[in-house]
């Protein structure tokens, strides 16, 4: 199947699962996700979980996650 991360198409195997094409689009982005450094959207804005399903031509985006807490 054909999936769109950040604009960009990648190829995994039917039934693979959100986890699965992030790897295929990048180990180092995987890792930040992993991280939390980074969160996955789907194509409303929504966040995904990384044992989401995906469907051909699902569509991805992978941005910065948003900081947490603050200075007092």
């Amino acid at each position: 199947m054909k999936i769109q991360v950040n604009d960009r198409t990648v190829e995994v195997f039917s039934g693979a699962r959100v986890a699965d094409a992030l790897r295929a689009y990048s180990l180092v982005t995987w890792k930040q996700v992993q991280n939390g450094g980074k969160v996955v959207l789907d194509g409303a804005g929504h966040g995904v979980a990384l044992d989401g399903a995906l469907a051909e031509g699902s569509c991805l985006q992978v941005k910065r996650a948003a900081r947490r807490g603050g200075r007092a």
